[in-house]
């Protein structure tokens, strides 16, 4: 049985508990409520009830705690899975524009979402472990579904569409895109997201 305990004490923990999901709770918390610059280890540690030395233990810096907490919690990787994995492949676009949309307008997870680019652009390991992420699960992800020689540019094109459609709907709030009903954001976008992801010899 894992002990419930939380280990305090500095260095290597003596035996097993659940320190380590403690501080990626913790982390993400604080990630998601002060942005990755301003958030420091201390902080997470206070908020973990664990000595601040185990997050070095666990993870090595603030930069690998970062992409643990990005492979924990929901991210478009893991979106582009749940939705793959129920829709048949003509409508998979239509289906991640619906998701993506449906996820960013929930204010919290968009918030959050904004925080995470504005950070990257103003650090340069925010952005180094942002964009690391981004294109070994993301854009990896893509690649494998397209399939094919030109499979990693495809699925580039496909990343785009997604950022830019964030970008400038809801950071830029340009219009009239910031204005238009989702219904209508996914039928123009639809059929340039299809002709990105259908596999080899689909598209």
């Amino acid at each position: 049985m894992i002990s419930t305990v939380v280990n305090k004490r500095r260095g290597r923990p003596s035996g097993p508990s659940n320190t380590r999901e403690r501080i990626l709770t913790a982390a993400r918390d604080r990630f998601e409520q002060d942005g990755y610059a301003r958030t420091s280890l201390r902080s997470i540690a206070a908020q973990a009830d664990v000595d601040h030395s185990l997050i070095t233990y666990y993870f090595g810096s603030k930069e690998g705690l970062f992409r643990a907490v990005a492979e924990l919690a929901p991210s478009p990787a893991q979106g582009f899975d749940l939705v793959a994995a129920r829709v048949p492949p003509e409508h998979l676009a239509q289906a991640l524009l619906r998701s993506a949309l449906s996820a960013w307008d929930r204010p919290g997870y968009r918030e959050g979402l904004a925080r995470l680019f504005a950070d990257a652009l103003s650090s340069e390991a925010a952005l180094r472990v942002l964009r690391e992420y981004l294109h070994t699960e993301m854009i990896g992800r893509l690649t494998e579904h397209i399939g094919g020689a030109d499979a990693g540019r495809r699925a580039a094109t496909a990343a785009t569409i997604f950022s830019g459609l964030f970008l400038t709907r809801y950071l830029l709030r340009l219009e009239p895109v910031a204005s238009l009903p989702a219904d209508d954001v996914v039928a123009q976008l639809t059929p340039a997201l299809r002709s990105a992801l259908a596999p080899r010899g689909l598209s």
